[in-house]
């Protein structure tokens, strides 16, 4: 095999789980379950540390707000 087929495209903007957590002010258990559930996309590194894209992670709690405020005026 080639140095093409065997790295997969990396993700830029990837923060580790604490970091994430702390910026939307979650648990590190939740975002594992958002993983699991495929709310959003988790990337293992090096095998067992997770990290997230910070963009996708802040879209995402930008929907839940924009939802949360779509019915006050």
């Amino acid at each position: 095999m080639n140095a093409s087929t065997q790295s997969a495209e990396v993700p830029t903007g990837l923060i580790n789980l604490k970091t994430a957590a702390s910026l939307i002010d979650v648990d590190v258990k939740t975002l594992k379950n958002w993983i699991k559930a495929g709310r959003i996309r988790g990337f293992r590194i090096n095998g067992r540390l997770w990290r997230v894209q910070r963009d996708e992670l802040l879209g995402l709690v930008q929907v839940a707000l924009d939802i949360e405020t779509a019915g006050v005026e």
